[in-house]
């Protein structure tokens, strides 16, 4: 195989390894924890069995286009998104981002990170 025969990743923007805690609150019943597990300017991908795990009658698409915010507490940064992809099987998945309280902040620790 030479050099130029590497396969490239198909995503726009280089994603960031990180373990971050995060916080979801979903009306006043649903509060859980998870850990987000890569990052970059535009999504993040969320580790949390207890939000994304398997029912019986909930199916991944019905996860996908919903919106969900989440709070990184150690960072003082809340995310609006939209649900992208779900693997009920890991219970991971990931939000596309529509909004942040500090747009600077999150650049810098998707740079940084």
């Amino acid at each position: 195989m030479a050099i130029d025969d590497v396969i490239h990743e198909r995503r726009s923007e280089k994603r960031k390894k990180v373990k971050m805690m995060f916080l979801v609150k979903i009306g006043k019943l649903y509060n859980e924890g998870g850990i987000a597990k890569d990052i970059n300017r535009h999504g993040v991908c969320l580790i949390c069995p207890q939000l994304f795990q398997p029912r019986t009658t909930i199916q991944p698409k019905d996860y996908i286009g919903k919106t969900l915010k989440i709070m990184f507490p150690s960072n003082g940064i809340t995310i609006n998104g939209v649900i992208a992809w779900v693997d009920l099987r890991k219970g991971e998945g990931a939000i596309k981002i529509s909004r942040t309280t500090d747009d600077s902040r999150w650049q810098e620790l998707c740079e940084k990170a």
